[in-house]
């Protein structure tokens, strides 16, 4: 939650419902420091709000951050997936947002040959939604 805090400081609140979004962000608040005791909540908030972006997805995602520039490089993993230039491009449209038949117009394509070009970058990268195709090209960024 801490990290959602960070988050949620460069959200334009009036613009996406903040009356709403804060209820129930205070609710999840208040369940979570009563099953995790007050000082394992503020231990747990303030880690989570020293995560970089790509943690945090990384964390919401249940998978390991992506390095940043200027970390030491990885070691070659094989296991590293690699989406072709044209999925790469769909999952950017993804990302902003399109639907399959608005993909397929802006590319020229079919909007079933869109649909399997989601279908199998939800595939290579082991997801199961849309929302998480966006997350993972913002933290690819």
């Amino acid at each position: 939650m801490g990290g959602a805090d960070r988050v949620w400081a460069d959200i334009d609140t009036g613009r996406w419902g903040a009356h709403t979004l804060n209820s129930v962000r205070r609710d999840s608040e208040e369940r979570a420091c009563r099953a995790l005791g007050r000082d394992a909540f503020e231990r747990a908030h303030r880690r989570g709000g020293g995560l970089g972006l790509a943690e945090l997805v990384g964390q919401a995602l249940q998978e390991p951050a992506r390095p940043r520039p200027g970390d030491s490089p990885a070691p070659h993993d094989d296991t590293t997936v690699r989406l072709t230039r044209r999925e790469t491009e769909v999952a950017r449209l993804v990302a902003e947002g399109l639907a399959n038949q608005q993909i397929a117009d802006r590319l020229v394509i079919a909007r079933r040959t869109a649909e399997g070009h989601v279908e199998r970058i939800l595939s290579k990268l082991g997801f199961s939604n849309r929302s998480q195709i966006a997350a993972w090209v913002t933290a690819q960024r």
